[in-house]
C-alpha cells in the first residue's frame, strides 16, 4: 500500500512499505537548520528512544515546508530540499536552485541483524552516489596513513594510540556528512582488509 507520512515538530517520518528485514521500515527527516538535516532510518516498527550523544537539541525551530507527490515526500527549507522515496526510503538532497548535492544509492542502505553478548543490534551499510568524478572528500579525523583526500580510499574508524577517528566528511561539492555512530566503522569499500598470505602466492625463481 502507499506509504504513510507523519509530520513531527521538526520534520516528517515516512513509513516505507517493505517486507524486507534488511531495509528501512521508517525514515525520519528532522530539520535542525536551514542547511542541516538529520536523517534516521530503522528496520524496526519504531525508532529507538535513546538520545544521540552528539546531536544537540535545537533551541530554536527552523521554518520548513512538507510537500508530497505520488513518489516522494519533500521537506524544504529556504536553503535545501530533502526528498524521501516513498517506495525505498532513499533520500536525495538538493540546494535551493535544484542542484543535486548528495543522493543515497538506490540499493545503498541495508541492515544485517547481529547479536553481541545477548544484545540485539544491526550492522549497517550506507552507500552514497559520488557527486562528481573529481570530487574531493576530506575529514575522518587523524589517521596514521598519509591520506588527505579520501575519494576512492579506505579508512577504518576506531580510536587507537595516535589514531583519532571522527566520522565526518566534507566534500568539495559543498556538502558534509556526519555519521552518527559510536561503533567500529569502515569508510570506503565494505570488504575488510585481508592477510597478504590469503591474497598472494610466493614462488621461487623456477
Amino acid at each position: 500500500g502507499p506509504s504513510a507520512v507523519e509530520q513531527t515538530k521538526n520534520g516528517v517520518i515516512v513509513q516505507i512499505d517493505t517486507q524486507d528485514p534488511t531495509q528501512a521500515r521508517q525514515v525520519s527527516i528532522e530539520v535542525l537548520g536551514e542547511r542541516l538535516i538529520h536523517v534516521s532510518a530503522t528496520p524496526e516498527r519504531k525508532f529507538s528512544k535513546k538520545e544521540s550523544l552528539v546531536v544537540l537539541p535545537q533551541q530554536t525551530g527552523t521554518d520548513f515546508k512538507v510537500e508530497e507527490s505520488a513518489d516522494s515526500v519533500f521537506v524544504r527549507t529556504s536553503k535545501l530540499t530533502a526528498a524521501v522515496s516513498r517506495k525505498t526510503g532513499v533520500v536525495h538532497f538538493n540546494d535551493a536552485n535544484g542542484r543535486l548535492l548528495l543522493a543515497e544509492d538506490e540499493q545503498g542502505r541495508s541492515f544485517q541483524p547481529i547479536e553481541e553478548e545477548g544484545t540485539h543490534g544491526y550492522t549497517v551499510q550506507q552507500v552514497f552516489q559520488s557527486a562528481s568524478e573529481d570530487e574531493g572528500l576530506y575529514g575522518l579525523g587523524q589517521h596514521q596513513s598519509d591520506e588527505f583526500n579520501y575519494k576512492g580510499k579506505n579508512e577504518e574508524l576506531f580510536q587507537y594510540n595516535t589514531k583519532v577517528s571522527v566520522p565526518f566528511i566534507v566534500s568539495t561539492e559543498g556538502y558534509g556528512v556526519f555519521w552518527d555512530s559510536y561503533s567500529f566503522c569502515r569508510f570506503g569499500a565494505p570488504q575488510p582488509y585481508v592477510q597478504l598470505g590469503d591474497v598472494f602466492d610466493l614462488r621461487d625463481k623456477d
